[in-house]
């Protein structure tokens, strides 16, 4: 009886450890991303406008997501988790500000971290949005 007891309590331990290799999210085909933005640290580059960004992937995009938040000069700064199926290899985003504050912004990049993968996508921008409403495409490596 001790050793059935003991042979149980090893597998249930085994079943633990491989359930936190492989996130809940990967198994129900839900992933989990963090958004990481970058403003550039320049004289004027922050903005008190809504922040936009749609990411697509090699299987679906994701619904816009809004961000009502200053984002100031020199500030990286990290939204998450938001959970989406997954949309496989992201390959690039559409990023957009509002126009409502008539301030310009200064994007260096958005980098997106797929928890379940370990990815993370750099989407480099490097480029002023002026003080209207804009949105534009970036590229992710």
């Amino acid at each position: 009886m001790k050793i059935r007891t003991v042979l149980l309590s090893a597998a249930l331990a085994v079943l633990g450890a491989l359930s936190a290799v492989v996130p809940a999210s990967a198994a129900d085909g839900i992933s989990t991303y963090y958004l990481t933005f970058r403003t550039g640290n320049l004289p004027n580059a922050d903005t008190e406008d809504a922040v936009r960004v749609t990411m697509f992937g090699t299987e679906g995009q994701s619904a816009p997501m809004q961000f009502d938040r200053d984002f100031r000069t020199g500030e990286t700064w990290t939204s998450g988790p938001h959970r989406h199926p997954s949309f496989g290899t992201i390959g690039y985003i559409s990023l957009g500000k509002g126009g409502r504050e008539s301030d310009a912004w200064y994007s260096e990049y958005v980098s997106i971290h797929e928890e379940s993968t370990g990815r993370v996508y750099h989407c480099a921008v490097n480029e002023w949005f002026p003080k209207d409403s804009l949105t534009r495409f970036y590229a992710c490596v």
